[in-house]
């Protein structure tokens, strides 16, 4: 098959389907084996096994009201809403603090953060598969952390905007300060982690819903469901950086020396 499918067979036992029924057993989780059942589990990406292995571990350890976790086209996903934050601060309330290490202590203890990639282990492995043929395929598995944060649509008072002029900064420096929490109580290096901010403009329920609505605590109630952090766990195959840096280098060396001719050219 494709570099990065499995072939027909090779990964049936080892993806423990019994498991991942328990799982899902809850509605938010039955979309997820309607789609990915028992014979389509035998084509599946290598990469989208070892998402769902993510998934069933981080399921497995987050029971919270304030924190969703599902599988999406990203990777995983994590969301957090309530109170996080201090209020138009990226601070990170104290309630919340504990949690956010413990999400980033679970990503750091699933098996996918633990998988070595540095030697091709021996083939009764249940890795094995995986890491022979981003290696035999010249690629490797590429491992992202993304941190996503989301205000709701009210603007902050003027006479407010001391540090933040807009919610699109303020969300910004949001998501950054949970990655540098979860760097810190974790301690997952940098290297994994993004962070974006998107103020308003990405609302789970539109401003033209919450706008529609007559009274105040209407208006509220909907705008918590926009104020959110969005975290995702993505495995990806790549291109090895090694090989990416080679050829950018020579990419870059010809540039500058096409550009040298060109200036020769020009003044003689």
């Amino acid at each position: 098959g494709n570099a990065g499918e499995l072939d027909l067979n090779e990964f049936a036992d080892q993806i423990k389907i019994q498991n991942l029924k328990r799982l899902i057993k809850n509605e938010g989780f039955m979309i997820l084996y309607t789609h990915f059942n028992e014979n389509l589990f035998k084509s599946i990406p290598k990469t989208l096994h070892c998402n769902l292995m993510a998934l069933e571990q981080m399921v497995a350890g987050l029971d919270d009201k304030n924190i969703d976790v599902e599988r999406v086209s990203k990777g995983v996903k994590v969301t957090i809403r309530g109170k996080l934050f201090e209020q138009l601060s990226p601070d990170i309330s104290s309630e919340y603090l504990p949690k956010i290490a413990r999400i980033g202590s679970l990503i750091k203890e699933t098996d996918l953060m633990k998988i070595n990639f540095s030697s091709i282990p021996d083939s009764s492995d249940e890795h094995f598969p995986l890491i022979s043929e981003l290696s035999n395929s010249g690629r490797e598995l590429g491992i992202e952390i993304r941190c996503e944060g989301h205000t709701d649509d009210a603007p902050i008072p003027k006479e407010k905007r001391t540090k933040y002029d807009s919610n699109f900064e303020l969300s910004s420096a949001r998501s950054l300060n949970v990655v540098k929490q979860m760097n810190k109580f974790a301690s997952i290096d940098y290297e994994y982690f993004s962070a974006l901010g998107y103020g308003p403009y990405r609302p789970i329920i539109s401003v033209e819903t919450i706008k529609s609505k007559k009274t105040r605590r209407e208006k509220d109630r909907l705008r918590e469901y926009n104020r959110r952090v969005e975290i995702y766990l993505d495995a990806f195959a790549r291109n090895k950086t090694q090989s990416d840096e080679k050829d950018l280098i020579e990419s870059l060396s010809n540039k500058k020396r096409k550009k040298k001719e060109i200036e020769v050219e020009e003044t003689s």
